[in-house]
């Protein structure tokens, strides 16, 4: 176990991706906190449309995550960058050794291929969901500081969970999709421009094909839509585990180079 915390450490730790990470957050904090101020103009104009959570006094219908997520005009700007950046960190962390030329260096080091793979993917993934965690709760917590113990129930209610479960998703299927290519492809560059067109393109196409049919499901959670349903969980979670589980022996059964 040891070993392994070293070996994730070491991938977590890659000052390219870090930085990448540390430009993405505020951008994506920024673009969340514009779609809010947005939301607010529209919301109290439009609320006779909305479930009851958006009345007056309601601790819900104060929650920037809620009102954004129910404008998906205002929200695409902040899902097209997360599908870039997981799209980065995926390609990046698994073939920006072999682009520079030290991966026999590094697969020379004690570890198994399954190993490695395994501390490249936990890795990409980790900044990925942070570089949702992060803007969303921020986003949520600081705007509305005054009613911090309304905020603290409504984060921990069923509804709020079931809207992070189907954001997961999205990063969970990106990621599997990325890191797919990664694997397939010999060239880094081609293997991000594979895997972002592929997520990105059927949603500037009009087509509700995942992961960016994951995004209306956000707003529905307040009708308590589940994201544990068999078509969610097979999309969300079975897709991308069958993708990695692929991409996994392709990694370990073929040559470093």
């Amino acid at each position: 176990m040891g070993r392994f915390k070293n070996l994730f450490g070491w991938e977590l730790g890659d000052s390219l991706r870090l930085l990448l990470f540390l430009l993405g957050v505020p951008s994506l904090t920024y673009l969340l906190t514009v779609g809010y101020l947005k939301s607010q103009w529209e919301v109290s104009s439009l609320s006779s449309r909305y479930p009851p959570v958006y009345t007056a006094g309601s601790p819900l219908g104060s929650i920037t995550a809620i009102h954004l997520f129910d404008y998906p005009p205002l929200s695409a700007g902040f899902w097209v960058l997360l599908s870039l950046l997981v799209t980065l960190f995926s390609v990046m962390t698994l073939r920006y050794d072999r682009e520079n030329g030290y991966a026999l260096s590094v697969y020379a080091l004690p570890f198994t291929k399954g190993e490695m793979f395994t501390a490249k993917v936990i890795s990409a993934l980790v900044l990925s969901l942070l570089s949702l965690y992060i803007p969303l709760l921020t986003v949520d917590v600081f705007p509305n500081a005054d009613i911090l113990e309304a905020v603290r129930g409504v984060v921990f209610t069923g509804q709020y969970l079931h809207l992070l479960v189907f954001a997961t998703y999205f990063v969970l299927f990106s990621i599997s999709t990325s890191v797919l290519f990664s694997v397939l492809l010999d060239n880094m560059f081609l293997a991000f421009i594979a895997s972002f067109f592929l997520l990105v393109l059927p949603f500037f196409a009009g087509l509700s094909w995942p992961p960016f049919s994951f995004i209306p499901m956000l707003s529905r959670s307040l009708s308590w839509a589940s994201p544990f349903g068999s078509t969610w969980l097979f999309w969300g979670v079975a897709v991308p585990a069958a993708l990695l589980l692929l991409s996994g022996l392709i990694f370990t059964r073929r040559d470093v180079l």
